[in-house]
């Protein structure tokens, strides 16, 4: 290995500069860069993660790992298309098409919010109602499109909003795939944001926010500035995620680009997106957008009724789904502010005190009804129970409020009698609330030796009953 880097540095010396070496013989560091090879192979892989962002700066793939696709006549046909013509009088040929590119052309200034690819159809010639496409024309408005992408990257100011950046490109223009050839690999939404962490962490949970970039909220009416709460990565993700569900269910025509925001969100938090701060109390009202924005849009105004001193952001989502649920409001929104309460409670560091399988009971509108919790955090809420009588309950909060332990019928020492493979078998209550698998009950069976014992899983007569000596 020591041979194997000291020849691979030899080889790779002196270092490419943009400037020349200064009168006193010193190097400007930030300009020195390493070829692609030494710095993947050899130099970050033993650079401590915390180094890793200062010898980045000097690589020539800082923002890629060096593996991006190679742009070639075979990768063009990613950008293939076919149109129907016109003759000569300006009306379409039924049955005729010609074979068309749509490339990516950079507009704006990079480094700002004014950036942004195109795609735009091009057919270099027509002769007789066929296409004859310049592929090394087409080659170079390609490369010329990552190079400004190259550009745009190396002028954003910090890893947050660089990321935003991809994120951007891959939510709008780049779903289907087109624009893969910007980054490494297959260039998916898991791989970018992966890729980013991994150079810095503070792209996840970094400010979101930056005066010298503005990242366009996709036009999204989020006030005068386009600063979020929270002010995070996964903050303005999911803000943006339930403003296009405002936005499809205030026009129906609109395409649904959904899960294309969803998608951006779970591998957020897939990649480690810190979702604290979506349980950290609030001071209402906000002077920021945030999710509540486009929720109290839907609501006709109706979240700022919603919140008491103390709550959080999920606390507010979860009271607006209640209200939902109530007024039989059971529509897109509802349902996608279920699924994403569900995957941030996941990710966060509350933990339940009813676990799957527990005998709980749960307050009703005739009464509090026993039942087994079947799911946590399901559909925003943070039980799903199934009842003794009939049906599911929902319980919203994991409070006593909503959900409890049930009151058991039988004491410690009660003589009772259990339903067992071989049938009913009396013995002695032993305990409440089994430290083995939380059932209602420890019973010592007569048939057992001293330290042997059954559980019931239900405080039911199916499972348990007084025994009639």
């Amino acid at each position: 290995m020591v041979l194997l880097l000291r020849s691979a540095i030899r080889n790779a010396w002196p270092p490419k500069t943009d400037t020349q070496v200064k009168q006193d013989g010193s190097l400007n560091a930030r300009e020195v860069v390493l070829q692609e090879g030494i710095y993947w192979d050899f130099v970050r892989p033993f650079t401590p993660v915390n180094d890793r962002v200062v010898v980045s700066k000097r690589c020539s793939t800082r923002f890629y790992a060096g593996n991006r696709v190679e742009l070639n006549e075979s990768y063009l046909k990613k950008f293939e298309r076919r149109v129907k013509v016109k003759d000569a009088d300006g009306r379409w040929v039924d049955g005729e098409t010609v074979l068309c590119y749509t490339l990516p052309v950079a507009r704006g200034e990079p480094g700002t919010n004014n950036f942004c690819l195109e795609f735009r159809e091009e057919v270099q010639h027509v002769t007789n109602n066929v296409g004859l496409l310049q592929t090394d024309v087409a080659l170079e408005k390609v490369r010329a499109a990552r190079k400004a992408w190259d550009e745009h990257l190396s002028r954003i100011p910090t890893p947050a909003t660089r990321l935003d950046a991809c994120l951007n490109i891959l939510a709008t223009s780049g779903i289907n795939g087109s624009c893969s050839f910007l980054f490494d690999g297959k260039g998916d939404v898991g791989d970018v944001i992966k890729f980013h962490a991994s150079m810095d962490i503070m792209a996840l949970n970094g400010s979101f926010f930056h005066p010298a970039y503005r990242g366009d909220l996709f036009s999204f009416s989020l006030g005068r500035s386009n600063e979020v709460l929270p002010n995070t990565q996964l903050g303005g993700w999911v803000t943006r995620y339930m403003n296009r569900v405002q936005q499809e269910l205030e026009n129906p025509f609109l395409p649904s680009f959904t899960w294309r925001f969803e998608s951006i969100v779970e591998e957020l938090l897939d990649a480690g997106a810190d979702v604290g701060p979506f349980f950290e109390p609030l001071e209402y009202p906000l002077a920021k957008a945030s999710i509540l924005t486009p929720l109290s849009a839907i609501s006709r105004g109706l979240i700022p009724t919603l919140y008491s001193k103390g709550m959080c952001l999920c606390e507010m989502m979860r009271h607006y789904l209640i209200l939902s649920h109530r007024l039989d409001n059971d529509n897109d929104c509802t349902r996608e502010l279920g699924n994403l309460l569900d995957i941030l409670s996941r990710k966060s560091a509350i933990e339940l005190r009813f676990h799957v399988g527990d005998w709980v009971e749960c307050n009703m509108e005739e009464g509090w009804t026993t039942g087994v919790v079947t799911k946590q955090w399901s559909r925003g809420y943070s039980y799903e129970v199934i009842l003794v009588e009939s049906g599911t309950a929902a319980s919203p909060f994991d409070t006593d409020e909503y959900v409890r332990r049930p009151e058991l019928r039988f004491r410690v020492g009660d003589r009772v009698e259990c339903c067992m493979e071989e049938g009913w078998m009396p013995g002695t209550v032993k305990k409440h609330w089994s430290d083995l698998n939380r059932c209602p009950y420890e019973v010592a069976l007569d048939s057992y030796k001293k330290w042997e014992f059954c559980t019931a899983p239900c405080d039911m007569d199916d499972y348990i009953r007084a025994l009639n000596e």
